[in-house]
């Protein structure tokens, strides 16, 4: 045979749960009391610590609703690719086929990668900022669709240049469609 209820209604579980709480609370009033105290001061201290700091004018104005760096971002992004993403890979493989020096090409990729990931650790700043003024949002996601972007771009001109290592491969690639970005939709244009 089971005890009988001690709280019938929503109301005497309530309540009954509020006495307990009070009668902890008044057995251990001064380890609380001294503990929240020193949380206190700890709080404070860190607050003084954070005001003194010079945080420089470059994080501040990261990425508050697309203004400073994420919209630099996207421009330059925008510029990179002239409007069109695999206008611009498709213009880097007859670039290759045109040419007689294979050097030229694969430093032509080498910079444009070197352009993208100086990109890339910009949207990395403007994550990080974000995240910590602002927290998970709006502003967020669409820093996050940006450093999407800047990836698909990396990634692309990464397997474009490893197939430029063996230019036969490049072509047979380029004819088949087996290019990552000829089997990735279209990047956005923002």
């Amino acid at each position: 045979m089971t005890r009988p209820r001690l709280h019938w209604t929503p109301e005497e579980k309530t309540e009954a749960a509020r006495r307990s709480r009070k009668k902890y609370y008044d057995r251990n009033r001064t380890i609380i009391s001294l503990k929240d105290k020193a949380r206190y001061r700890l709080r404070a201290q860190q607050h003084v610590n954070v005001d003194s700091q010079k945080i420089p004018k470059r994080r501040v104005k990261l990425c508050v609703g697309r203004s400073g760096t994420l919209a630099n971002v996207d421009a330059a992004l925008n510029h990179l690719m002239n409007g069109s993403s695999t206008e611009l890979f498709d213009n880097l493989v007859h670039d290759f086929k045109a040419s007689t020096d294979i050097e030229s090409c694969i430093q032509a990729i080498t910079t444009l990668l070197v352009k993208v990931e100086e990109l890339r650790q910009q949207v990395q700043e403007c994550h990080c900022a974000t995240l910590q003024r602002l927290g998970v949002g709006k502003e967020l996601r669409q820093v996050e669709l940006t450093a999407g972007r800047v990836d698909d771009v990396n990634k692309v001109l990464e397997d474009v240049l490893m197939h430029a290592m063996d230019i036969h491969s490049l072509f047979y690639h380029h004819a088949r469609g087996e290019l990552l970005y000829q089997k990735t939709p279209e990047f956005a244009v923002l």
